[in-house]
Formats: C-alpha cells, sequence, structure tokens
C-alpha cells in the first residue's frame, strides 16, 4: 500500500500509528520551556536548539552538544523534570474520540520519548495506555530511521505497508515513509514532498472498524 492512496479521502488497512507529543498531546509547550531552559544552562541559542529537538530523541540530540562523559546526566537531568512537570499536558483535539473507535489490537504510538516520560504524559492527559507502546528505550536508532515503526508494527503483527501513521514533525514523516508506511502530517508543520495528505486536527479525521472489506481499519478524511 503506497503513500499515493492518501491523494483520496479513505484510507484502508490494518494499524495506525501514532506519534505521541504534538499529535496525539498538547505538550509542546511544556517541551519547549524545558528545552529552553536546557539551552539556557548551557549557554546555547534556545530557538536553534528547539528547532534541532523536534521530533527527536533526547539522547541524540544531547550527545551533539555535550561531552560524551556528560550526556548520561543530561538525559536524566532532561527525564526528571519531563516526568514532574506535565501540568500543561492535555489531550489534542479530537484525539480521544478517534483512539475509542479503533479496536486496542490496531494502533500503537511510536514516541521519541522516553518510555517513563512517554507514560507521564500519557496519564496526565488521560490517553489510555496503548497494547503497543514503543519509546526512545525500545531501539537503537531514533527518527528520521525507520526503526520505531518497524518495531511498532511487528507488535501489531501487521505488514509496515498496511500500516497509517499520524506525525507532527519532519523527522516522524521520514522515519515512516522510511518504513513503507503511508503517513499523515497533523498540524501546520512543514514536512517532506511524500506528504500527500495534511490535516489540522483529528476533527477531520474518522476511524471505523473495517473487517467487512478484508482490512481491520478505515480512515477517512473530511478536511
Amino acid at each position: 500500500m503506497s503513500n499515493a492512496v492518501l491523494s483520496s479521502a479513505l484510507w484502508s488497512g490494518d494499524a495506525v500509528l501514532f506519534d505521541l507529543d504534538g499529535t496525539l498531546i498538547e505538550s509542546m509547550s511544556t517541551i519547549e520551556r524545558h528545552t529552553r531552559l536546557w539551552a539556557s544552562l548551557h549557554g546555547l541559542d534556545p530557538d536553534e536548539t528547539l528547532e534541532n529537538w523536534h521530533g527527536r530523541r533526547d539522547a541524540d540530540v544531547i550527545a551533539e552538544y555535550v561531552p560524551a562523559y556528560q550526556v548520561s546526566a543530561e538525559i536524566a537531568w532532561m527525564r526528571e523534570i519531563s516526568c514532574t512537570d506535565v501540568a500543561d499536558v492535555t489531550p489534542l483535539p479530537g484525539s480521544l474520540a478517534l483512539l475509542e473507535a479503533l479496536a486496542p489490537d490496531t494502533w500503537g504510538i511510536v514516541t521519541s520519548g522516553e518510555r517513563a516520560v512517554a507514560l507521564s504524559r500519557l496519564a496526565a492527559a488521560g490517553i489510555p495506555r496503548p497494547a503497543v507502546l514503543v519509546t526512545a528505550d525500545d531501539v537503537e536508532l531514533g527518527k528520521p530511521h525507520p526503526e520505531g515503526f518497524l518495531r511498532g508494527a511487528s507488535l501489531l503483527d501487521v505488514a509496515p505497508a498496511s500500516c497509517l501513521v499520524f506525525e507532527d514533525a519532519e523527522s516522524g514523516i521520514r522515519a515512516a515513509t522510511a518504513a513503507g508506511m503511508s503517513a499523515v502530517l497533523v498540524g501546520d508543520a512543514s514536512a517532506p514532498a511524500t506528504t500527500v495528505r495534511r490535516v489540522s486536527s483529528f476533527k477531520q479525521v474518522n476511524c471505523l472498524r473495517d473487517a467487512a472489506s478484508g482490512h481491520r481499519v478505515r480512515v477517512e478524511f473530511t478536511g
């Protein structure tokens, strides 16, 4: 199943994979606050650091800015503040209804965040913990490498080509398409030309169980 199918208003397949931050939940203001603070503590330009960080694992970005012997301590600092400061984390419009419409064995989350951070934010936003949750702890290579999405498909026991991915970052879109999956950009971020479908929010998306067609999921785009 190629990305070309997304030029229509209907997609059918076997599983849906979601990014977490900025896709299912509003956590970007929280992440921005943490990232800017970290950048300032290290004498870095907060805007440039934030742009470089978006959609990527903390460990991958931190390693670009500090010596190797400091990386573990800096990751621990970011993990602590990310797990404890979740006051502004909320579900994005339409995300809860969309997940409720999907069977539990047809969706999962693939995030660049660590597992402890992801679980804290899911709880804060009231998002149900999925049966399949692939985090930074579970992969050797983070987005834009496709490893995370391929692992998500494997855990759901579906072919990568039968997966649809919702992402808000270019690195995630690149990872999904490299995995051979169809990809949809949620929000207004820039994305590579391979993205043929964009939605402003999940209010423009309906998910239905679609066993009658031979597929497990049908997704309709209304926007």
